[in-house]
C-alpha cells in the first residue's frame, strides 16, 4: 500500500472526475493521499473533500509564490482551520524566487515572513510543515536551520521537502535539521540524474513519495494530467535505484509517512 504525500486534489483539473481519480488510485494500491491547499479557499475546499472521501489528510497554507493574493493576514484563519480534524499538516509554504521575488527584495522578505509564520504555527499545533523551495535554497535552508534549533528534540522529523530538486549535500542538510525528503515524478524523468544520486544516498527511512498532481506525471504517462494512481511509476524507479523491491520502498516509505502526518482521520 502506498501513500501520496502531496496532491491538490482540491484543483480544477480533478473537478469532473474526482470519485474516478480516487477509484483510481485505490486500485493502484494508493490507499493514502495529503491533499494541498495553497490559500484560504483551496484550503476550505479540501477539508470540504476530504470529509467526503475516507484515507485523505489535509495540508492548509498559503503558498510563497501566491503573494500578494496571499499574505500574512490570511494567518488567523489558516490557524483556525488547522484546528479540523482532517488537517494534518501546515503547508504549503517556503519560499519560492523563481520569477519576480528573484530581484525583488521586497517580496522576498514577504515570502520569508510568511514562511517564518507558518513554522511558528506549525510549533504551536505540533503539526508538520510541507515546505516548498524554488531557486531558494541557501535562504530556506537558513530559516529550516534556526526554526529547528527551536523545536522540542524529541520531535523528528517535524517537516518535508516538497518535491525535492536539490543535491545530495543540500539533502542530507535538510535531513540533520529534522526533515524528510519527498520524491515526485521527476525521479523517473532521464533528466534526472542528480536526483537519482539524492535517491540512492539518503536513508530509505528518510524518504517519502509524491505526485504533486495534477503536475508532474512521471515517465511513461509525462505531459499527461497527474493523478495519485501514477505514484506507483515513482515508487518503481525509486526501487530500482535502491536496488530493492517495489514493495519494500512501498512498506518503507508509508511507515514513514505515517511516521511524519500520523494517521489519515
Amino acid at each position: 500500500m502506498f501513500t501520496d504525500t502531496h496532491a491538490h486534489l482540491s484543483w480544477p483539473a480533478f473537478a469532473d472526475d474526482l470519485p474516478s481519480v480516487l477509484e483510481r488510485a485505490r486500485a493502484a494500491g494508493v490507499t493514502r493521499i495529503v491533499s494541498i491547499a495553497t490559500d484560504l479557499a483551496s484550503a476550505c475546499a479540501t477539508i470540504a473533500l476530504a470529509e467526503r472521501h475516507d484515507g485523505i489528510g489535509v495540508a492548509v497554507g498559503l503558498h510563497p509564490g501566491d503573494i500578494p493574493d496571499v499574505s500574512l493576514a490570511g494567518m488567523p484563519e489558516i490557524a483556525k482551520l488547522a484546528t479540523h480534524p482532517k488537517v494534518v499538516a501546515i503547508g504549503e509554504t517556503g519560499l519560492d524566487y523563481f520569477r519576480e521575488a528573484r530581484k525583488n527584495h521586497a517580496l522576498r522578505q514577504q515570502q520569508r515572513d510568511l514562511f517564518w509564520a507558518h513554522l511558528g504555527l506549525s510549533k504551536e499545533r505540533r503539526l508538520p510543515a510541507v515546505i516548498h523551495s524554488r531557486d531558494s535554497d541557501a535562504d530556506m535552508l537558513e530559516i529550516v536551520e534556526a526554526h529547528a534549533e527551536a523545536l522540542p528534540k524529541d520531535w523528528r522529523p517535524w517537516g518535508v521537502m516538497h518535491c525535492f530538486t536539490g543535491d545530495a549535500k543540500m539533502a542530507f542538510a535538510c535531513i540533520e535539521a529534522g526533515l524528510m525528503i519527498s520524491f515526485a515524478g521527476i525521479l523517473t524523468f532521464k533528466n534526472s540524474a542528480t536526483m537519482r544520486d539524492v535517491a540512492a544516498k539518503i536513508p530509505l527511512d528518510c524518504a517519502l513519495l509524491e505526485t504533486d498532481a495534477p503536475y508532474l506525471a512521471p515517465e511513461p504517462n509525462r505531459g499527461q494530467r497527474n493523478e495519485p494512481a501514477y505514484l506507483p511509476l515513482t515508487a518503481a524507479a525509486l526501487a530500482q535505484i535502491r536496488d530493492v523491491s517495489v514493495e519494500e520502498v512501498a512498506r518503507v516509505t508509508s511507515a514513514n509517512a505515517e511516521r511524519l502526518f500520523g494517521r489519515m482521520p
